[in-house]
């Protein structure tokens, strides 16, 4: 009887985590055709109006894609449909659509349009926010996934969880400290998004892999 039990909550919980990842994937679905039909055509086209369209375009769609296969990882992987993994799951998504309202703010609220620096600064800041929030929510998602399927995953596969995890999450930190630079100058500012990036990910990989040797070692 308890056999049965475990069998039809197994199950259920497959079914359940299947189903939340297709719910992820219209989610991110939803928020790119949600760029695409974001950007207003300016009243006169040139290559100045033109231009950081596009670069804000194939940014959020790198970013945008980058965040789905990561979300494949965890479904694949490190998901247990447990209140908190569901929780942080669902947060991450969240925060890939609120990605795009950034980026839609930020286009709308920019020098071309005549927007003042004060708008300029809160539209700029929003989306260093909410990227640092959502990272820190993906790496979450990946420590959770490790600690709690420990015992179920094999050594390579946990050491890439905790990486790709402390990765994350030391990309969400140089975000988010990125974002002191920004009030006053926020569309320069933006030019050390990818650096911070860049940067947050190397630091957090060389502490990941620290981490790693010295629970190799105990």
């Amino acid at each position: 009887m308890n056999g049965d039990a475990g069998r039809h909550a197994s199950a259920r919980d497959e079914r359940f985590a299947a189903r939340l990842e297709s719910f992820g994937d219209i989610v991110i679905g939803f928020s790119l055709a949600q760029l695409a039909l974001s950007f207003v055509f300016p009243p006169h086209l040139s290559a100045l109006t033109l231009l950081p369209a596009l670069i804000a375009f194939a940014w959020t769609f790198g970013m945008t894609a980058w965040l789905w296969t990561l979300y494949r990882r965890i479904g694949e992987d490190f998901f247990v449909p447990r209140p908190v993994s569901t929780a942080l799951y669902i947060a991450g998504l969240a925060g890939v659509v609120l990605l795009i309202l950034g980026v839609q703010l930020v286009m709308h609220y920019g020098p071309l349009r005549g927007a003042t620096y004060a708008e300029i600064d809160v539209a700029v800041i929003f989306y260093f926010v909410v990227l640092a929030l959502t990272l820190a929510i993906v790496g979450a998602q990946f420590a959770v996934g490790v600690r709690t399927r420990a015992g179920a995953l094999d050594p390579q596969l946990r050491a890439s969880g905790t990486l790709t995890a402390f990765r994350s999450i030391g990309m969400a930190v140089f975000v988010a400290a990125a974002i002191a630079f920004l009030p006053g100058h926020a569309m320069t500012g933006t030019a050390i998004l990818m650096p911070a990036m860049v940067g947050g990910g190397i630091a957090g990989r060389l502490i990941g892999t620290a981490v790693l040797r010295r629970s190799a070692r105990g």
